[in-house]
């Protein structure tokens, strides 16, 4: 799981993502460089928050086209 780029995705900042799994930043930083690994309590939870974040953002995106598409129908 390549965190960074997940979490990127979901638009989240380190403290961000830490904070809402329960974990430091700072092993939130080693684990996105590589260096240590997650137990598999906390990368399911880290899993969840990113997953949750990612279709929250999604469906805001999906809601603006939607808006834009309405908007260009209506011309």
């Amino acid at each position: 799981m390549d965190v960074k780029e997940l979490r990127k995705m979901a638009d989240l900042t380190q403290f961000e993502l830490a904070q809402q799994c329960g974990i430091s930043r700072m092993k939130l930083s080693l684990v996105e460089c590589q260096q240590i690994e997650l137990s598999p309590e906390e990368e399911a939870e880290v899993r969840s928050v990113l997953f949750a974040a990612i279709k929250t953002r999604a469906a805001k995106i999906q809601g603006l086209l939607s808006g834009r598409e309405r908007e260009r129908a209506a011309v």
